[in-house]
């Protein structure tokens, strides 16, 4: 089982307008996560949106490449070139579904994996001419993409641990392998003469801030002072437990 936060699975937009009354929440996006081949039958997936609610929806779908710096901070380029989406746009009556076929149709001879979101962006409708007061929620659903090339394999390695003058921990860590990595997942066990700490999963999670290392990059994680992390640290591993990712 995989474990990923709100905020990585669902990036929300909510924009206020004058004119509407706020509707709940009211469509769904699945899956929210997959992966695609560079080329051939698994190139292609489809995704569904429900409309729950009572009113018809307007959404379009957007392809952006992630990519990160080495404190885990995303970057978000257009990427429409290595997709063909159909259908790019709809309007989803109330309790309708709606199919969107997603297709990888960029670089077929990748050497390592690509990470990709496909946002279901939801459109505002043409307010009405009368006046009135309110609010329009508009909500966004970040579908995460990775195109993985037959035989790829993550190799996440902790290659340096060094105490900073503030008592905080700062690991660094490197992709060395040809797919992305889920670090949510992973074991981290730092060492030192007479020393083995493994560090609470979930005080990991919230050091890590974004899961994904991607492919030949780096990535620095601080574990802050109030941790506790026994002084004389010096070395350590990280095992990506088990997961359907």
């Amino acid at each position: 089982m995989q474990f990923f936060t709100r905020k990585q699975l669902v990036r929300i937009a909510v924009i206020a307008t004058l004119g509407l009354a706020a509707p709940a929440l009211a469509y769904r996006v699945s899956p929210m996560i997959y992966d695609l081949d560079p080329f051939g039958p698994g190139a292609t997936k489809v995704l569904r949106i429900e409309n729950d609610g009572d009113k018809p929806i307007t959404v379009e779908i957007v392809p952006e490449k992630r990519s990160f710096d080495i404190m885990g901070a995303e970057k978000r380029t257009p990427a429409e070139e290595d997709f063909l989406i159909f259908p790019p746009q709809a309007v989803i009556q109330p309790d309708a579904t709606q199919a969107v076929r997603v297709q990888y149709i960029g670089e077929p001879g990748l050497t390592r994996s690509e990470t990709y979101t496909v946002t279901v962006k939801q459109v505002p409708v043409q307010l009405p001419t009368e006046a009135q007061t309110g609010v329009q929620f508009l909500f966004n659903f970040s579908t995460l993409a990775n195109v993985v090339p037959a035989g790829a394999s993550a190799d996440v390695r902790l290659e340096s641990v060094t105490r900073e003058a503030d008592g905080s921990v700062r690991l660094g860590l490197r992709n060395a392998g040809t797919k992305y990595a889920n670090l949510a997942t992973a074991k981290v066990t730092l060492t030192g003469p007479g020393i083995s700490y493994e560090v609470p999963i979930e005080a990991w999670r919230e050091a890590l801030g974004t899961a994904w290392l991607l492919p030949d990059l780096e990535r620095v994680v601080l574990l802050p002072a109030e941790l506790g992390v026994p002084e004389g640290v010096a070395a350590g591993t990280i095992v990506i437990r088990d997961s359907d990712r």
